[in-house]
């Protein structure tokens, strides 16, 4: 069984983009529903087997207990499709399955090393794509996640990861990056890849809170004790030149930086839309908030919020605030506790065995959500996150390096 689920990881991930794109244009099912409906029955037997698990995933089997008992007493189930499937496709449900999973398999080394090759292979394919989609954005494009094609006509880049949430880059692919800065730090070959994939990917999204996880992801290059403060500065310096090189070579293959520098980041055509749509949120939940303290109203922005949101957002947008909406001060606390316990245990991995991706991955998936809502545990770059810290707590002593 052990050596079953590793195989069945690595053929999964961190494939899970490409499995996805396939299961959506010959089965016509998402991905998530299959694999969360062939690998329940593998959780319900190790729960029943060993019931000690970490104290991050016991809280957050009790969110997701308390999300489902949420959605059903809101009668919040989607009316066209039948309750079990909703089940099963809900991302909390198949992030127990998947955590639980993880924390009963014995990931050995020969696991590890081909996983690490299998993400340079995928961040790899990422990027390739990334840059295809420069000259044409539908190219490898899910059509059905954005029906209008407006991130495409906004020329957004997704690279590989619509077929799986609009949202899976930008989570995923900084956790990614994070990982590969602390195994390949010193390998001279794929470092590079890792430097470039890391600045123009996260660029290529013109999201903010993206670039800033990468922004995370490199800053444990700053932090980390396995470098020198001369190792430390060359890596600064090598970032910065890179910036500079590949903003160049940008510009000559007519890629407009100063365009998206102004209208996204600085938003000067939308007049600072998008932060205003935050504070908006934020006004709104100081409003809201205290009509349903306690328990929340359920996952679903009422039509109330919505109207005071006046168009800005169809959700409150800050994801902390929009939680402590939907599931009120009871709900959250388990779930915010799993994310500290989480955080913890990535943490002790980091200080004992100097492996630090994990920890700069989900700092960056803690502080996205700061700005957006999306509190998403089965996210590929959580699911991998997670997969190294149960290595390390079991089975090795010394830093994986490469």
């Amino acid at each position: 069984m052990n050596k079953f689920i590793q195989n069945l990881f690595l053929i999964l991930y961190p494939f899970y983009p490409l499995w996805a794109w396939a299961c959506t244009i010959t089965i016509k099912k998402p991905l998530d529903f299959v694999v969360n409906l062939l690998l329940f029955p593998i959780a319900i037997y190790f729960l029943n087997k060993n019931r000690k698990l970490p104290k991050y995933l016991q809280f957050f089997i009790v969110f997701t207990i308390y999300h489902t008992c949420s959605v059903f007493f809101n009668d919040l189930f989607p009316k066209e499709v039948n309750t079990l499937y909703s089940i099963f496709f809900d991302p909390n449900v198949f992030a127990c399955t998947l955590l639980i999973i993880i924390e009963n398999t014995n990931f050995e080394k020969w696991f590890i090393t081909r996983l690490n090759s299998n993400i340079v292979l995928i961040i790899l394919i990422s990027l390739i794509v990334g840059l295809i989609q420069i000259k044409n954005p539908s190219f490898f494009y899910n059509p059905d996640i954005d029906e209008e094609l407006t991130y495409v006509t906004e020329k957004r880049i997704f690279s590989i990861y619509s077929w799986t949430n609009l949202n899976s880059g930008g989570i995923s692919v900084p956790i990614l990056i994070a990982i590969l800065i602390s195994i390949y730090q010193n390998n001279k070959t794929i470092f590079p890849l890792v430097i470039v994939s890391g600045i123009v990917l996260p660029f290529l999204t013109k999201a903010r809170y993206v670039m800033l996880s990468g922004i995370v992801a490199f800053s444990q290059l700053l932090f980390s004790n396995r470098a020198s403060a001369a190792k430390k500065i060359s890596f600064m310096f090598l970032i910065l030149g890179s910036i500079v090189l590949i903003g160049f070579v940008a510009e000559k293959f007519g890629v407009n930086i100063s365009e998206t520098i102004n209208n996204r980041i600085l938003e000067k055509e939308s007049d600072m839309g998008s932060a205003k749509s935050r504070i908006t949120s934020y006004k709104v939940f100081l409003t809201k908030f205290p009509e349903h303290p306690w328990f929340g109203v359920g996952p679903e922005t009422k039509p109330d919020v919505i109207e005071l949101l006046n168009g800005e957002a169809i959700i409150i947008h800050i994801g902390y605030l929009s939680y402590l909406y939907f599931y009120g001060v009871v709900g959250c606390f388990f779930l915010f506790v799993s994310i500290f316990y989480l955080l913890k245990y990535a943490w002790s991995v980091g200080k004992r065995y100097a492996f630090w991706g994990s920890f700069y991955g989900l700092i960056s998936f803690c502080l996205a959500n700061l700005t957006f809502v999306y509190f998403n545990f089965s996210e590929m770059g959580i699911v991998i996150s997670v997969i190294y810290l149960r290595y390390y707590t079991t089975n090795h002593t010394d830093p994986i390096t490469e």
